[in-house]
Protein backbone atom coordinates (compact mmCIF):
# COMPACT_ATOMS: atom_id res chain seq x y z
CA UNK A 1 0.00 0.00 0.00
CA UNK A 2 1.13 3.38 -0.89
CA UNK A 3 1.46 6.06 1.42
CA UNK A 4 -1.56 8.08 -0.17
CA UNK A 5 -3.21 5.30 -0.19
CA UNK A 6 -2.60 4.56 3.49
CA UNK A 7 -3.28 8.28 4.56
CA UNK A 8 -6.73 8.03 2.22
CA UNK A 9 -8.16 4.41 3.88
CA UNK A 10 -6.93 5.79 7.67
CA UNK A 11 -8.80 8.62 6.87
CA UNK A 12 -12.09 7.16 5.51
CA UNK A 13 -12.18 4.67 8.16
CA UNK A 14 -11.19 6.61 10.74
CA UNK A 15 -14.49 6.32 12.58
CA UNK A 16 -13.88 2.47 13.30
CA UNK A 17 -10.15 3.00 14.22
CA UNK A 18 -9.43 1.49 18.14
CA UNK A 19 -9.20 3.88 20.80
CA UNK A 20 -10.02 7.04 19.13
CA UNK A 21 -8.31 7.24 15.82
CA UNK A 22 -5.11 6.39 17.33
CA UNK A 23 -2.99 4.59 14.46
CA UNK A 24 -1.59 1.14 14.95
CA UNK A 25 2.19 0.96 15.17
CA UNK A 26 2.69 0.00 11.20
CA UNK A 27 0.52 2.75 9.86
CA UNK A 28 2.07 5.34 12.44
CA UNK A 29 5.40 4.46 11.50
CA UNK A 30 3.92 4.77 7.86
CA UNK A 31 2.41 7.91 8.12
CA UNK A 32 5.54 10.02 9.75
CA UNK A 33 7.45 8.64 7.26
CA UNK A 34 5.58 10.20 4.73
CA UNK A 35 4.80 13.55 6.32
CA UNK A 36 9.13 13.62 7.19
CA UNK A 37 9.35 12.68 3.38
CA UNK A 38 7.61 15.09 1.82
CA UNK A 39 10.19 17.70 3.85
CA UNK A 40 13.43 19.14 2.33
CA UNK A 41 14.57 16.78 5.59
CA UNK A 42 14.52 14.18 3.29
CA UNK A 43 18.18 12.43 3.18
CA UNK A 44 19.26 15.67 5.15
CA UNK A 45 18.17 15.10 8.85
CA UNK A 46 17.68 12.52 11.35
CA UNK A 47 14.24 11.17 12.24
CA UNK A 48 13.44 9.86 15.75
CA UNK A 49 10.29 8.50 16.80
CA UNK A 50 9.50 8.81 20.27
CA UNK A 51 7.23 6.75 22.30
CA UNK A 52 6.38 7.92 25.61
CA UNK A 53 6.55 11.82 26.73
CA UNK A 54 9.73 12.46 26.15
CA UNK A 55 13.13 10.62 24.58
CA UNK A 56 16.70 10.71 25.60
CA UNK A 57 19.26 9.98 22.97
CA UNK A 58 22.64 8.96 24.48
CA UNK A 59 26.10 11.10 22.85
CA UNK A 60 29.40 10.07 22.75
CA UNK A 61 32.26 12.79 23.23
CA UNK A 62 36.20 12.15 22.73
CA UNK A 63 38.48 14.47 23.60
CA UNK A 64 40.50 16.46 21.50
CA UNK A 65 43.70 13.46 21.64
CA UNK A 66 43.69 9.55 22.94
CA UNK A 67 46.67 8.84 21.25
CA UNK A 68 50.04 8.24 23.71
CA UNK A 69 53.61 7.64 23.43
CA UNK A 70 54.33 3.94 23.54
CA UNK A 71 57.42 2.22 25.71
CA UNK A 72 58.57 -1.12 26.11
CA UNK A 73 56.89 -2.90 28.74
CA UNK A 74 55.70 -0.14 30.29
CA UNK A 75 52.40 1.12 31.29
CA UNK A 76 52.00 4.76 29.97
CA UNK A 77 50.07 5.68 33.29
CA UNK A 78 47.14 7.14 31.57
CA UNK A 79 43.57 5.87 30.74
CA UNK A 80 41.79 7.79 27.88
CA UNK A 81 37.35 7.48 28.41
CA UNK A 82 34.68 8.87 26.97
CA UNK A 83 32.19 11.54 28.33
CA UNK A 84 28.68 10.61 27.59
CA UNK A 85 25.88 12.85 28.06
CA UNK A 86 22.12 12.82 26.37
CA UNK A 87 19.91 14.96 24.52
CA UNK A 88 16.42 15.00 25.52
CA UNK A 89 13.39 15.48 23.28
CA UNK A 90 10.08 16.82 24.56
CA UNK A 91 7.97 16.63 22.21
CA UNK A 92 4.91 19.03 21.56
CA UNK A 93 0.94 18.43 20.47
CA UNK A 94 0.10 19.80 17.33
CA UNK A 95 -3.52 19.26 15.77
CA UNK A 96 -4.59 19.82 12.45
CA UNK A 97 -8.31 20.41 12.94
CA UNK A 98 -10.72 20.32 9.43
CA UNK A 99 -14.21 20.82 8.93
CA UNK A 100 -15.92 20.15 5.69
CA UNK A 101 -19.23 21.31 5.17
CA UNK A 102 -22.40 19.14 3.02
CA UNK A 103 -22.71 22.36 0.75
CA UNK A 104 -19.50 22.12 -0.15
CA UNK A 105 -19.12 18.48 -0.70
CA UNK A 106 -22.26 18.69 -3.25
CA UNK A 107 -21.10 22.07 -4.54
CA UNK A 108 -18.06 20.73 -5.64
CA UNK A 109 -17.27 18.97 -9.00
CA UNK A 110 -15.74 16.11 -7.13
CA UNK A 111 -18.75 15.64 -4.90
CA UNK A 112 -17.89 13.12 -2.32
CA UNK A 113 -14.22 12.44 -3.32
CA UNK A 114 -13.12 15.89 -2.36
CA UNK A 115 -12.76 14.87 1.46
CA UNK A 116 -10.14 12.36 0.47
CA UNK A 117 -8.37 15.06 -1.93
CA UNK A 118 -8.69 17.95 0.75
CA UNK A 119 -7.76 15.86 3.22
CA UNK A 120 -4.29 14.84 1.75
CA UNK A 121 -4.07 18.21 0.93
CA UNK A 122 -4.33 18.98 4.64
CA UNK A 123 -1.73 15.92 5.11
CA UNK A 124 0.79 17.99 3.19
CA UNK A 125 0.59 21.20 4.85
CA UNK A 126 1.01 19.39 8.04
CA UNK A 127 4.61 18.61 6.64
CA UNK A 128 4.84 22.07 5.86
CA UNK A 129 3.95 24.18 8.88
CA UNK A 130 6.22 21.08 11.25
CA UNK A 131 9.39 22.52 8.71
CA UNK A 132 8.29 26.03 9.59
CA UNK A 133 8.15 25.11 13.05
CA UNK A 134 11.61 22.96 13.18
CA UNK A 135 13.21 26.14 11.06
CA UNK A 136 11.89 29.48 12.74
CA UNK A 137 10.44 28.19 16.38
CA UNK A 138 10.74 30.40 18.74
CA UNK A 139 9.42 29.76 22.93
CA UNK A 140 9.28 33.75 23.23
CA UNK A 141 6.64 33.65 20.29
CA UNK A 142 7.06 36.34 17.98
CA UNK A 143 4.27 38.86 17.08
CA UNK A 144 2.27 38.96 14.65
CA UNK A 145 -1.06 40.83 12.74
CA UNK A 146 -4.04 38.65 13.47
CA UNK A 147 -5.37 38.34 10.19
CA UNK A 148 -1.72 36.76 9.13
CA UNK A 149 -2.77 34.22 12.09
CA UNK A 150 -6.48 33.77 11.81
CA UNK A 151 -8.71 34.17 9.13
CA UNK A 152 -10.92 37.37 9.34
CA UNK A 153 -8.80 38.72 12.32
CA UNK A 154 -7.62 42.51 12.75
CA UNK A 155 -5.50 43.39 10.18
CA UNK A 156 -3.90 46.46 12.90
CA UNK A 157 -3.80 44.54 16.16
CA UNK A 158 -1.10 42.01 17.29
CA UNK A 159 -1.30 38.71 19.13
CA UNK A 160 1.05 36.23 19.63
CA UNK A 161 2.13 33.41 17.47
CA UNK A 162 1.29 30.29 19.61
CA UNK A 163 2.24 27.91 17.44
CA UNK A 164 6.00 28.90 16.65
CA UNK A 165 6.21 29.19 20.45
CA UNK A 166 5.80 26.00 20.95
CA UNK A 167 9.67 25.11 20.88
CA UNK A 168 12.83 26.55 19.31
CA UNK A 169 14.00 25.71 16.21
CA UNK A 170 17.15 25.01 15.07
CA UNK A 171 17.23 29.18 13.89
CA UNK A 172 17.14 29.66 17.62
CA UNK A 173 19.09 27.21 18.76
CA UNK A 174 22.38 27.38 16.61
CA UNK A 175 23.13 30.37 18.06
CA UNK A 176 24.53 28.23 21.17
CA UNK A 177 27.28 27.36 17.87
CA UNK A 178 29.72 28.99 16.50
CA UNK A 179 28.49 32.27 14.91
CA UNK A 180 30.19 33.94 12.60
CA UNK A 181 28.70 37.49 11.46
CA UNK A 182 29.83 38.32 7.95
CA UNK A 183 28.77 42.34 8.28
CA UNK A 184 27.22 42.11 5.03
CA UNK A 185 29.28 40.57 2.92
CA UNK A 186 27.37 39.08 -0.17
CA UNK A 187 26.77 35.50 -0.50
CA UNK A 188 30.01 33.99 -2.11
CA UNK A 189 32.52 30.91 -1.96
CA UNK A 190 34.53 33.73 0.58
CA UNK A 191 30.99 33.74 3.24
CA UNK A 192 31.29 30.33 2.66
CA UNK A 193 34.44 29.64 3.64
CA UNK A 194 34.51 31.90 6.97
CA UNK A 195 31.52 29.67 8.14
CA UNK A 196 33.60 26.51 7.03
CA UNK A 197 36.61 27.59 9.22
CA UNK A 198 34.09 28.74 12.04
CA UNK A 199 33.26 24.71 12.39
CA UNK A 200 35.93 22.92 14.54
CA UNK A 201 38.39 20.75 12.68
CA UNK A 202 37.10 17.59 13.82
CA UNK A 203 33.59 18.39 12.31
CA UNK A 204 35.12 19.06 8.81
CA UNK A 205 37.16 15.95 7.99
CA UNK A 206 33.82 14.14 5.90
CA UNK A 207 32.42 17.11 3.24
CA UNK A 208 29.95 14.38 2.43
CA UNK A 209 28.30 14.43 5.49
CA UNK A 210 28.02 18.15 5.65
CA UNK A 211 25.42 20.32 4.80
CA UNK A 212 24.58 23.86 4.02
CA UNK A 213 21.14 25.03 5.02
CA UNK A 214 20.45 28.22 3.56
CA UNK A 215 16.78 30.49 2.22
CA UNK A 216 16.26 29.48 -1.31
CA UNK A 217 15.93 32.49 -2.57
CA UNK A 218 19.77 33.34 -1.02
CA UNK A 219 20.37 30.55 -3.07
CA UNK A 220 19.51 31.79 -6.23
CA UNK A 221 21.33 34.64 -5.52
CA UNK A 222 24.62 32.99 -5.36
CA UNK A 223 23.62 30.82 -8.28
CA UNK A 224 23.10 33.79 -10.04
CA UNK A 225 26.55 35.23 -9.43
CA UNK A 226 28.36 31.58 -10.47
CA UNK A 227 26.58 32.27 -14.07
CA UNK A 228 27.78 35.68 -14.61
CA UNK A 229 31.04 33.24 -15.59
CA UNK A 230 32.49 32.25 -18.87
CA UNK A 231 33.22 29.13 -17.86
CA UNK A 232 31.93 25.34 -17.66
CA UNK A 233 30.87 26.57 -13.74
CA UNK A 234 28.69 29.32 -14.83
CA UNK A 235 26.84 27.76 -17.69
CA UNK A 236 25.96 24.95 -15.53
CA UNK A 237 24.63 27.41 -12.71
CA UNK A 238 22.39 29.21 -15.09
CA UNK A 239 21.44 25.64 -16.09
CA UNK A 240 20.35 25.58 -12.61
CA UNK A 241 22.89 22.38 -12.52
CA UNK A 242 23.89 21.05 -8.85
CA UNK A 243 26.80 22.81 -7.37
CA UNK A 244 28.69 22.05 -4.00
CA UNK A 245 30.37 25.36 -2.54
CA UNK A 246 33.46 23.83 -1.44
CA UNK A 247 32.41 20.38 -1.71
CA UNK A 248 29.88 20.71 0.29
CA UNK A 249 26.37 19.72 -0.58
CA UNK A 250 23.48 22.99 -0.32
CA UNK A 251 20.50 22.52 0.71
CA UNK A 252 18.02 25.22 -0.53
CA UNK A 253 15.20 25.76 2.18
CA UNK A 254 11.95 26.85 0.96
CA UNK A 255 10.53 27.29 4.36
CA UNK A 256 13.41 29.26 5.75
CA UNK A 257 12.83 33.07 5.26
CA UNK A 258 15.36 34.94 3.92
CA UNK A 259 15.30 37.32 6.61
CA UNK A 260 14.35 35.44 9.72
CA UNK A 261 12.42 36.47 11.78
CA UNK A 262 13.60 37.40 15.75
CA UNK A 263 11.78 37.85 18.77
CA UNK A 264 13.20 39.05 21.93
CA UNK A 265 12.27 40.04 25.57
CA UNK A 266 14.24 43.51 26.60
CA UNK A 267 14.12 45.58 29.44
CA UNK A 268 14.47 49.29 28.82
CA UNK A 269 15.70 50.96 31.34
CA UNK A 270 16.01 55.29 30.77
CA UNK A 271 16.44 56.04 27.63
CA UNK A 272 19.54 54.01 27.43
CA UNK A 273 19.84 51.73 24.29
CA UNK A 274 19.92 48.34 24.54
CA UNK A 275 21.37 46.10 21.63
CA UNK A 276 19.59 43.51 20.01
CA UNK A 277 20.97 40.10 18.83
CA UNK A 278 21.26 41.17 15.06
CA UNK A 279 22.18 44.25 13.36
CA UNK A 280 21.08 45.60 11.01
CA UNK A 281 17.03 45.27 11.75
CA UNK A 282 14.25 45.82 9.60
CA UNK A 283 9.91 45.13 10.38
CA UNK A 284 10.51 46.41 13.66
CA UNK A 285 7.03 45.65 16.09
CA UNK A 286 7.43 46.30 19.53
CA UNK A 287 4.64 45.40 21.93
CA UNK A 288 3.71 43.64 25.88
CA UNK A 289 6.18 41.39 26.87
CA UNK A 290 2.81 39.05 27.99
CA UNK A 291 1.30 39.57 24.89
CA UNK A 292 -0.94 36.36 24.03
CA UNK A 293 -4.25 35.44 21.63
CA UNK A 294 -6.25 38.70 23.00
CA UNK A 295 -5.61 41.21 20.28
CA UNK A 296 -3.58 44.26 21.41
CA UNK A 297 -2.02 47.10 20.03
CA UNK A 298 1.43 47.72 18.95
CA UNK A 299 3.64 50.18 20.68
CA UNK A 300 4.34 53.50 18.47
CA UNK A 301 8.18 54.21 16.99
CA UNK A 302 9.37 57.62 18.11
CA UNK A 303 6.07 58.31 20.32
CA UNK A 304 7.08 55.31 22.57
CA UNK A 305 10.49 53.93 21.90
CA UNK A 306 13.33 54.73 18.87
CA UNK A 307 15.08 52.35 17.50
CA UNK A 308 18.81 52.48 15.20
CA UNK A 309 18.24 49.90 12.50
CA UNK A 310 21.90 50.19 11.43
CA UNK A 311 23.24 49.52 14.54
CA UNK A 312 19.77 46.92 16.01
CA UNK A 313 19.37 49.20 18.71
CA UNK A 314 16.21 49.40 20.74
CA UNK A 315 15.58 52.64 23.45
CA UNK A 316 12.53 54.36 25.44
CA UNK A 317 11.16 57.49 24.48
CA UNK A 318 10.76 58.96 28.05
CA UNK A 319 7.42 60.61 27.32
CA UNK A 320 5.73 57.44 25.57
CA UNK A 321 3.39 54.74 26.93
CA UNK A 322 6.43 52.51 27.86
CA UNK A 323 7.55 52.75 31.38
CA UNK A 324 10.62 53.18 32.99
CA UNK A 325 12.22 49.67 34.00
CA UNK A 326 9.46 47.72 31.63
CA UNK A 327 10.42 44.39 29.62
CA UNK A 328 8.99 44.53 25.83
CA UNK A 329 8.68 42.21 23.00
CA UNK A 330 10.41 42.89 20.37
CA UNK A 331 9.63 41.67 16.99
CA UNK A 332 12.43 41.64 13.78
CA UNK A 333 13.57 41.24 10.59
CA UNK A 334 17.16 40.34 10.32
CA UNK A 335 19.61 39.36 7.23
CA UNK A 336 20.52 36.14 5.57
CA UNK A 337 21.77 33.37 7.72
CA UNK A 338 23.53 30.23 6.69
CA UNK A 339 23.80 27.13 8.48
CA UNK A 340 26.73 24.30 8.71
CA UNK A 341 25.99 21.19 10.16
CA UNK A 342 26.21 17.60 10.26
CA UNK A 343 23.45 15.97 8.09
CA UNK A 344 22.43 13.71 11.09
CA UNK A 345 23.01 16.95 13.45
CA UNK A 346 19.83 17.74 12.97
CA UNK A 347 17.32 15.74 14.81
CA UNK A 348 13.78 15.27 14.40
CA UNK A 349 11.68 13.37 16.92
CA UNK A 350 8.10 12.95 15.67
CA UNK A 351 5.68 10.95 18.67
CA UNK A 352 4.59 7.13 17.55
CA UNK A 353 0.71 8.01 18.75
CA UNK A 354 -0.45 9.04 15.77
CA UNK A 355 -4.37 9.67 16.16
CA UNK A 356 -6.47 10.42 12.91
CA UNK A 357 -10.46 10.92 13.87
CA UNK A 358 -13.33 11.77 12.50
CA UNK A 359 -16.88 12.97 13.61
CA UNK A 360 -19.68 14.38 12.43
CA UNK A 361 -21.82 17.37 14.13
CA UNK A 362 -25.41 16.99 12.70
CA UNK A 363 -26.16 20.58 13.87
CA UNK A 364 -23.58 22.24 11.64
CA UNK A 365 -24.06 19.61 9.00
CA UNK A 366 -20.13 18.88 8.51
CA UNK A 367 -17.73 16.38 9.27
CA UNK A 368 -15.06 16.54 11.19
CA UNK A 369 -11.20 15.67 11.57
CA UNK A 370 -8.45 15.91 13.69
CA UNK A 371 -4.61 15.04 12.70
CA UNK A 372 -2.87 14.89 15.82
CA UNK A 373 1.16 14.18 16.25
CA UNK A 374 3.71 15.33 18.89
CA UNK A 375 7.09 16.53 17.51
CA UNK A 376 10.39 17.52 18.86
CA UNK A 377 13.49 19.21 17.44
CA UNK A 378 17.30 19.34 18.53
CA UNK A 379 20.50 19.52 17.77
CA UNK A 380 22.83 16.69 19.02
CA UNK A 381 25.98 18.55 19.40
CA UNK A 382 26.18 22.50 19.69
CA UNK A 383 29.97 22.56 19.04
CA UNK A 384 29.15 21.08 15.53
CA UNK A 385 27.12 23.88 14.29
CA UNK A 386 28.65 27.07 12.55
CA UNK A 387 26.10 29.78 11.97
CA UNK A 388 26.70 32.20 9.71
CA UNK A 389 24.82 35.86 10.01
CA UNK A 390 23.97 39.07 8.66
CA UNK A 391 24.76 37.71 5.21
CA UNK A 392 24.36 40.09 2.35
CA UNK A 393 21.75 39.12 -0.84
CA UNK A 394 23.25 41.02 -3.87
CA UNK A 395 25.23 39.47 -6.72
Amino acid sequence: MTNEELIQKALILAENLASGGKLNPEQSDKFLDYVFDETMLKNNARMVKIKGEQLQIDKIGVGRRVAVPKEEAKDPGVRRGVSTSKVTLQPRDIMVPLELSDTFKEENIEGDNVEDSIIKMFAKQLANNLEELYIGGDTLGEANVESEIYEGGSDSLYIKDTYLALQDGWLRLADSGNVVDLEGENIGLKVFRKILTALPTKFRRNKNELRWFMPSDLWEVYLEKLSTRATALGDAAAGGGEHRPLGIQAVSVPLMRDNPRVVQHVQLTGTTAVALRYKPISSVVVTTSTLGTSPEAAYVETTDYVIDYTNGTIARDGGGSIGDGDTVKVTYDAEPQVILTHMSNFIVGIGRDVRIERDRDIYKSVNQYAITVKVAVEFEEDTAISKGINIGADV
